[in-house]
């Protein structure tokens, strides 16, 4: 198990361990880049809890402050949801 208050961990590993922590764990205590945040942390697909669904913009800029909310918004409408964001639950299990 990751060990989230004492590590940052790369873009990879938390991608691999997506469905094994909680989105808001990730959110409090990982430094994320906007294009993660995009696609996993404010994707649906990855939501998968009541708790988790409640993650929003004001959350991200609360818990991420390097990261500007025009600077979100804007990823935001770039983001095609064809990109390589949803991956196969299997791969997660390799």
């Amino acid at each position: 198990m990751l060990n989230l208050q004492e590590k940052q961990y790369d873009r990879e590993t938390l991608k691999k361990n997506i469905y094994a922590i909680s989105l808001w764990d990730i959110l409090k205590t990982q430094k994320l880049d906007v294009t993660f945040i995009v696609r996993y942390i404010l994707n649906g697909n990855y939501q998968l809890t009541e708790s988790e669904k409640w993650i929003d913009i004001k959350s991200v800029l609360f818990f991420q402050p390097h990261i500007t909310e025009k600077e979100l918004k804007m990823e935001i409408q770039k983001y095609d949801n064809d990109d390589d964001s949803v991956l196969p639950f299997d791969y997660y299990l390799q």
